[in-house]
């Protein structure tokens, strides 16, 4: 959804700054409802199963995470016309291309080998089970 989002944002023209601000409001909550839910279920989960030097992987993780969240704020006091607010977004979708990669290359692959389908499947219940209350509680 947010690849979509980020595209719609990049080709719409700048005359049309509510529209970017609004765009980039919706990235912005579904991004920070997504680390967050990250960070509280599906990397602890992670961590447990790491051994050594792999939970260094877990930590750039949340580096990119923090990296992520660094860079929305930044844009949310921006002028969503701006050509600096253009480049933010830029390496915003830079800096979540990388991290996608990451956890596709290592983490996801970690978590399939490593956890029990039932595991994987309660896990994955409670990542929708906290976005949902996240969305409410943000709705409210």
């Amino acid at each position: 959804m947010v690849s979509g989002l980020m595209m719609t944002l990049e080709m719409t023209p700048k005359i049309n700054g509510m529209v970017r601000r609004t765009l980039f409001n919706q990235i912005r909550q579904s991004l920070m409802i997504h680390t967050q839910v990250e960070e509280e279920i599906f990397y602890p989960a992670v961590r447990n199963l790491v051994f050594g030097g792999e939970g260094s992987k877990i930590d750039e993780a949340y580096r990119e995470h923090q990296t992520m969240k660094d860079i929305l704020n930044h844009m949310a006091t921006m002028d969503a016309v701006s050509d600096e607010f253009d480049g933010k977004l830029a390496e915003l979708k830079k800096t979540i291309q990388h991290h996608v990669n990451e956890e596709e290359k290592d983490m996801f692959p970690l978590a399939t080998y490593r956890m029990s389908t039932e595991r994987l499947e309660e896990i994955g219940q409670k990542m929708h089970d906290r976005k949902i209350n996240l969305k409410t509680q943000m709705a409210a």
